[in-house]
């Protein structure tokens, strides 16, 4: 049985609603999910993050996208819609990175080339996104300040070393086709790995060394204040 993933995210349950009953028509199963709200934007500010997740099983990722590709007719788009004013260039960045664009916005970058006499044929699309799926699983270096900071926060027992270890060694990333994948290097994820088992033994004998021997750290505080110190 395939896992369900995100395969979409929507801004409001209308959207979602209406790609999820083309989906069924289509039988392909799909899981409407919704992140509830915490805390009122007044204290918070403005969440960025669409709230709505469509899941579908992994396999049927290609599918789906076939099903969501409409032709768009130009005619109908609005006169001052912004990828009008797109170069030939930028809608080819449309067309070579679809997964950070929307469906229509896909599609009407293929039709604007065309228009403008750039005709993308079935294999060229195809190569075009094997080259964008080999990009995208390309595993993430990660970023060494963070990879010192965890092993520093761990060594003094802090819980932020340890989540950052669990966070390189078990993070994980879902490609456009559905293939789920390591986010990180295996050198990031062996860092990882390390800070991970460094905070599960230093945090309980931080604790067990202040609670037996009622004993504290001087210099714990100056160094967390060196590194509040930091700029990133």
């Amino acid at each position: 049985m395939h896992q369900y993933l995100t395969f979409r995210k929507f801004a409001t349950q209308e959207e979602a609603c209406a790609v999820q009953e083309l989906l069924v028509e289509n039988d392909i199963p799909c899981v409407l999910e919704a992140d509830p709200v915490l805390l009122d934007s007044n204290l918070i500010g403005q969440n960025f993050d669409l709230p709505y997740r469509l899941k579908i099983p992994s396999n049927c990722f290609r599918a789906a996208e076939a099903l969501l590709w409409q032709p768009i007719n130009l005619q109908e788009t609005e006169s001052d819609y912004y990828l009008l004013s797109f170069s030939d260039e930028e809608l080819m960045e449309v067309v070579e990175k679809r997964d950070e664009w929307g469906s229509y916005d896909y599609a009407l970058a293929l039709q604007l080339l065309e228009q403008r006499g750039i005709t993308l044929t079935t294999g060229d699309l195809e190569r075009i996104d094997q080259q964008r799926l080999k990009v995208l699983a390309t595993p993430d270096k990660g970023s060494n300040i963070w990879t010192a900071i965890g092993y520093l926060s761990a060594l003094i027992g802090g819980m932020l070393g340890l989540f950052i270890g669990i966070f390189l060694f078990t993070a994980k990333k879902t490609l456009p086709d559905g293939t789920r994948m390591y986010a990180f290097s295996p050198q990031t994820r062996q860092h990882g790995k390390y800070i991970m088992t460094l905070g599960f033994i230093a945090i309980p004998s931080w604790i067990c060394y202040v609670v037996c021997f009622g004993g504290t750290v001087p210099w714990l505080g100056s160094l967390w204040t060196l590194i509040g110190n930091i700029h990133f």
